[in-house]
């Protein structure tokens, strides 16, 4: 392993130009990163024999010769993204430009959320996400879980939807897996997951609010992640909405969970049912409401079911009464919707946006725009792979410091 010297922090600038560029010249480098010419050649053929970085074509130039291009081996090494949660085990395998090579996907049984039954299923699937491709050759995996999460040790704080808390799940993983592990919560890797492959790049101040069987938020800050005392930041769905409102799993009254979640909608729509005999939707479900699914009152709304159009944009006025508190607070740029719930589309999203500037300041609503997630099931896998990526190939520390990376693993291997 190269020592960790300045001239690695080099390294690391001069890779991480050419990962963003796709295609760059030597003195593009040059240019970009304030080093030396000598420097930036020198630490070029380091990278290209460390089989790292390749010369990719040409670039054709006003003056002299033409510029040879320089591209990121894509395949030169893997990292992985996994999300683990009480109902699937998400997992997959990216390549260096952070481009989805595998994917799997397992259910969880919810009647077993224990640490070891759902590292069992985590194991299996990164068996399948990586079979055939040496363990040298995966640099790192980033593991993202529902709850608060200390990503310097590993640590799960506090699960709601798990029934996990103060689990060291860095130090249970590690001796199943043959390379480092960083852990996350989901709604951090979310964010970042869309901050940097989907809908809110080039974007310094947003919020990504997952919407599923719980609430959470992730917050862009200036450009950088706000995580809060303890990396407790973006419980949204523990805002109070209803003072008098319904006993919530946190132990909490009137929590934006207790109405804005997938079993909320779901609830809402039984009610309504109730009051409407002559409602189609008590046929499709053979006057069972246990059948009904997300899935069932989406398809509903898309063939102009009154009754279930009318749940969910109940669900969308009431999340942007939470939003709305965060921009005022925060002013800010973009809010993403993601998780289940925002396959809703438009039946949640236009009630949402019409409501906000009913509660937001007027200054502060006028330029925030709301949109879904791009990356949508894959957004915190995505974000998980991302973050320990980063933390490969930023030539600055990243600011949670995933110690047990940073320690533990490096692309830059002395080369044979």
């Amino acid at each position: 392993m190269w020592p960790d010297t300045s001239k690695e922090l080099n390294r690391r600038l001069i890779l991480e130009q050419i990962r963003r560029h796709r295609a760059i010249s030597r003195s593009e480098i040059v240019d970009a990163t304030g080093l030396s010419k000598a420097a930036v050649s020198s630490i070029v053929a380091e990278l290209i024999d460390a089989g790292l970085v390749e010369e990719s074509g040409s670039q054709s130039t006003a003056i002299g010769r033409p510029r040879i291009l320089l591209s990121i081996v894509p395949h030169a090494a893997f990292v992985v993204g996994a999300e683990l949660t009480n109902q699937e085990c998400r997992v997959i395998l990216t390549d260096l430009r952070a481009e989805p090579v595998r994917y799997a996907v397992q259910p969880v049984n919810p009647a077993d959320l224990s640490v070891k039954t759902l590292l069992d299923l985590l194991e299996v699937c990164v068996q399948t996400a990586t079979a055939g491709i040496p363990p040298t050759q995966i640099a790192a995996m980033g593991v993202c879980v529902p709850g608060i999460v200390d990503p310097t040790i590993g640590r799960v704080k506090l699960s709601v939807l798990l029934p996990w808390q103060g689990e060291r799940l860095a130090d249970a993983l590690a001796p199943r897996f043959p390379f480092p592990v960083a852990v996350f919560s989901r709604g951090s890797a979310s964010t970042w997951g869309e901050r940097w492959y989907g809908a809110g790049q080039n974007v310094d101040n947003l919020l990504y609010l997952r919407v599923g069987t719980g609430i959470v938020g992730g917050l862009v800050i200036n450009g950088h992640p706000y995580w809060g005392r303890g990396f407790g930041a973006g419980e949204l769905g523990h805002v109070t909405v209803q003072p008098d409102g319904a006993l919530c799993r946190c132990g909490n009254y009137g929590c934006l969970s207790t109405v804005a979640t997938v079993d909320a909608l779901l609830s809402r729509v039984s009610r309504l049912l109730r009051d409407a005999p002559d409602n189609p939707l008590w046929s499709e479900l053979g006057c069972n409401l246990d059948l009904l699914t997300l899935e069932i009152v989406i398809r509903a709304a898309e063939a102009g079911n009154t009754v279930a159009r009318q749940a969910l944009a109940e669900v969308g006025r009431w999340l942007a009464i939470a939003v709305a508190g965060a921009v005022n607070l925060l002013n800010l740029d973009m809010v993403i919707v993601g998780g289940p719930m925002e396959q809703a589309g438009e039946y949640l999203l236009d009630p949402l946006r019409a409501e906000l500037p009913q509660r937001a300041l007027p200054t502060h609503a006028a330029h925030v725009t709301v949109v879904p997630s791009a990356l949508k099931e894959n957004a915190a896998a995505m974000g998980a792979a991302g973050l320990v990526l980063h933390e490969l190939m930023s030539p600055t520390a990243t600011p949670i410091g995933l110690t047990q990376v940073a320690e533990r693993a490096t692309l830059f291997a002395t080369p044979a």
